[in-house]
């Protein structure tokens, strides 16, 4: 982020602060630009109101540490960058619409717009219709999702606006499935070379990512899979 002022900065740390607690961390009062970020109690790393991170090498010295670094740093990130785009979009005005929704991209007669409100950003993409004076069938997204929003709202302007074709992309759902496949032929139930286990490990680390709400997703499945009258086997 660039230089901001202090009621932008204020903006990103409360937006910073859901997220990362709808992403299971523990966040402490913001002091001198600086957000103190814990995991299960124990310190984990610091977010400055520029976006980014410091952290302690003895605070992640795990997988579980190093990974969990990673997601903070991510929402981060990303919170930094829809923040940073809506502070700078400009008002759409269309028929009635009152209240404050900024304009994030326009194509093909469908509108991408963010709208703060009290429990975190709101994404909607519209088409706009009647000569451009009224907005039509709105997909809404959040708040309540984290940067999930952001990702899965950016994949429906694209789709919606004809940017990207539908059939270009894979559902949620056809990515876990996909995700379950990798790691059951990683796991070693199927011989395959060290080229192809590093792309399928590329694949999971991409659908982690490109799968907005990915860890209840999982955390669903996995709580499926110990259940009594569940074996636990997939097939692919």
């Amino acid at each position: 982020m660039e230089t901001i002022n202090a009621e932008q900065k204020t903006n990103y740390f409360k937006e910073l602060t859901l997220n990362l607690q709808r992403g299971g961390f523990t966040v402490g009062l913001e002091l001198d630009g600086i957000l103190p970020v814990e995991l299960d109690g124990q310190r984990l790393c610091q977010i400055t109101d520029s976006g980014g991170v410091r952290y302690w090498k003895e605070d992640v010295a795990s997988d579980k540490l190093e990974a969990a670094l990673d997601k903070a740093t991510d929402i981060a990130k990303v919170t930094a960058e829809y923040m940073r785009l809506v502070e700078a979009a400009p008002r759409l005005t269309v028929g009635s619409l009152k209240g404050d929704y900024r304009t994030l991209a326009e194509f093909n007669d469908t509108v991408l717009v963010g709208h703060p409100t009290s429990l975190g950003m709101q994404f909607i993409s519209w088409e706009l219709t009647n000569n451009r004076s009224s907005l039509y069938q709105g997909h809404y997204l959040g708040p309540g999702a984290g940067v999930g929003s952001y990702t899965a709202a950016k994949q429906d302007f694209a789709v919606r606006s004809g940017l990207i074709p539908k059939k270009a992309l894979f559902t949620p759902e056809q990515m876990m499935e996909i995700y379950y496949c990798c790691t059951d032929v990683l796991a070693g139930l199927y011989s395959i070379t060290d080229e192809q286990q590093e792309c399928l490990k590329s694949i999971l680390e991409q659908i982690e990512h490109g799968v907005p709400d990915f860890d209840e997703r999982l955390q669903k499945e996995l709580n499926a899979s110990d259940a009594p009258d569940s074996d636990g086997m997939r097939f692919c």
